[in-house]
């Protein structure tokens, strides 16, 4: 039997689709799409529970979410009661750096930025994710700055030390003074 702790969170379902059964889930990553053919785990009633994605039921809805049609779920009402769950992947069916790129980038909340550019150290204060594209709102030299997150300004993540290496240009401080 597969425990919540054993499990990664993919996604969230977040409403209805139709009145076929099909719903729409919010993805931080693109895990499901990877996945398609392994069963998931949403989390009914505190316990997570397997449900398959049909052949053919996993559709790209835009960069941070999917219309998804499971298996045996033919029903609006159905469908309903899906609404609010997470949906889970197991831990030990996905290989070793899929489940570090996995990492829930929202979790960013509260990391020490240690900038290169100015040594000064700040905080992440806010994650948004504008259509695709994920914004770290960094409290660093008294103002906030809104920083891509992007291999060109993100050095590094350590999850364990919950500290973030960036090079946060002048341009982009100066932007917010």
């Amino acid at each position: 039997m597969v425990k919540e702790e054993d499990c990664i969170k993919a996604g969230k379902v977040t409403k209805t689709h139709g009145l076929q059964g099909a719903v729409v889930v919010a993805a931080d990553s693109d895990l499901l799409e990877r996945y398609a053919d392994r069963p998931v785990f949403l989390l009914l009633e505190g316990a997570p529970v397997p449900f398959f994605i049909a052949e053919d039921g996993l559709t790209t809805r835009n960069h941070v979410s999917y219309i998804v049609k499971f298996d045996y779920v033919d029903t609006l009402a159905g469908a309903e009661r899906l609404v609010g769950c997470d949906v889970l992947l197991e831990r030990a069916a996905l290989e070793e750096v899929d489940v570090e790129e996995a990492l829930d980038v929202f979790g960013l909340v509260d990391f020490v930025v240690e900038d290169a550019v100015s040594g000064k150290e700040g905080v992440v204060t806010d994650v948004v994710d504008y259509s695709g594209n994920v914004v770290l709102t960094v409290s660093i030299l008294g103002t906030e700055v809104l920083l891509p997150l992007s291999e060109a300004y993100i050095d590094e993540v350590d999850w364990e030390e919950t500290r973030l290496k960036a090079r946060i240009p002048k341009e982009l401080l100066e932007l917010n003074l």
